[in-house]
């Protein structure tokens, strides 16, 4: 019996919106690192997130950056196209305080060309001096603009009202799924039971090549090297 899959949901913007803050944020922990710096985020971290009963994978990825394939900028970004890959959703983060910019504006034409389901996030969005900024997301063409605040917890509820309508089915139906397989290993005898996917640690020094260890044993560019 294969294991059911919850929706996956893809965090996508370009440096310094806050967007590893709404992955914090979702998730209910620290898991992704927060600076003023942009660049701080490298690879995909994802995570389990639940908006009042709505379960589903979120993804956070590195800030994406107009560079060329070669540097690690265009790397970073190509990593984050490759997320989109099979995702159910994505939250386009734009900062509603500063507006919107060239390169907002280039992912939201990205985007449009995809064909996965956007929800604009208009992040930083309290007090009047976001104000402005949430209308102006309107401009990108991709639907009404979610106002919130991720490091408040400020428009949370709204985020849940414009994921559900993309997403809520799958997620029924993960739940569905997972109180019949769950239902089904209790009634199995111990020693029956399938085992839970292994979980692996791999540590070492900088520079030992464990990210490279970690693309080939999944098969995939996953983790960014050199």
């Amino acid at each position: 019996m294969s294991s059911p899959q919850k929706p996956t949901v893809v965090i996508i913007g370009r440096p310094n919106v806050g967007k590893s803050t709404l992955f914090n944020r979702l998730v209910g922990k620290k898991l992704a690192l927060v600076d003023d710096q942009p660049g701080v985020t490298r690879d995909r971290r994802m995570g389990d997130a639940d908006i009042a009963g709505l379960h589903f994978t979120v993804v956070d990825t590195a800030g994406w950056e107009d560079e060329d394939a070669h540097t690690l900028p265009g790397r970073m970004r190509i990593q984050t196209e490759a997320s989109l890959e099979g995702a159910d959703a994505a939250l386009f983060v734009v900062d509603a305080r500063a507006g919107l910019t060239p390169l907002d504006e280039e992912i939201g034409r990205y985007l449009r060309e995809q064909e996965v389901p956007v929800v604009v996030v208009a992040n930083k969005a309290e007090g009047s001096a976001g104000e402005h900024g949430v209308l102006e997301s309107y401009a990108l063409g991709l639907g009404d603009p979610v106002p919130l605040s991720a490091e408040h917890g400020e428009g949370i509820a709204d985020l849940f009202g414009g994921l559900f309508p993309i997403i809520g089915n799958m997620a029924d139906l993960y739940e569905e799924a997972k109180e019949i397989e769950d239902a089904y290993a209790a009634a199995m005898d111990e020693d029956d039971r399938p085992l839970g996917p292994l979980k692996l640690a791999i540590v070492g020094r900088p520079n030992a090549g464990k990210s490279t260890l970690i693309n080939r044993l999944l098969g995939e560019d996953r983790l960014l090297t050199g």
